[in-house]
């Protein structure tokens, strides 16, 4: 069905070439978060997206990426879709890199497109049957499984980034569904995302944590 989902299929075959390529040692340091960004290379924020540490990090972001935006593409097209992903992409990698020491993979992306399918099951009947409550019980718990797992030491994860996309994928939902609403949900949206921006260039001397 790759053809169908042209936005999707391109972002998992992006995340597997770029994975594959970084596992052979290609030198894809062009693609990471790096303080490069403070100097004008905001295309950091999306590349890095891409590579992941390992197989099962790159197969069970693939598979959510598969699972939550074919339903967003089928829907609402190909390119609303492509802008969405660049939404989520851009403010989730933003906020890991303004507090944090920055990440890589999709799960920022897919937490956005988790908390957006969230909202879109509860108010547009379009989705009603997108999500089911273990499915939200599931990605709350690896949340906060992977704060402990990084607070413990077991392995490093991007939580704020995480978090971050699920904040936005539930303000867009919102902004979506909720037309009478829609200023204060677009108006939030906007201050998340300008934050981050701000937080990961100007603004990371003086509020990172790492």
């Amino acid at each position: 069905e790759s053809l169908r989902y042209p936005i999707v299929a391109g972002t998992a075959l992006l995340a597997v070439g770029v994975t594959v390529a970084w596992w052979t040692k290609i030198d894809i340091s062009p693609l990471f978060e790096t303080a490069m960004i403070r100097r004008g290379e905001l295309w950091r924020l999306v590349t890095s997206i891409f590579p992941h540490t390992g197989i099962l990090h790159l197969a069970f972001n693939i598979y959510w990426l598969w699972v939550f935006g074919t339903l967003i593409e089928e829907i609402f097209g190909h390119l609303k879709t492509a802008a969405l992903i660049l939404l989520f992409a851009i403010g989730s990698g933003a906020w890991e890199f303004a507090l944090a020491s920055g990440g890589v993979g999709l799960s920022g992306v897919g937490y956005g497109l988790f908390g957006l399918i969230w909202m879109l099951s509860r108010h547009d009947e379009r989705f009603k049957d997108a999500i089911d409550a273990r499915t939200v019980q599931l990605f709350v718990g690896w949340f906060f499984f992977c704060i402990f797992a990084t607070v413990t030491k077991i392995m490093p994860v991007a939580n704020i980034a995480h978090g971050a996309g699920a904040v936005l994928g539930i303000l867009a939902g919102l902004a979506i569904t909720r037309p009478d609403n829609r200023g204060p949900y677009a108006a939030g949206l906007g201050a998340v995302l300008f934050l981050g921006l701000w937080g990961a260039a100007l603004g990371r001397p003086r509020i990172n944590l790492s």
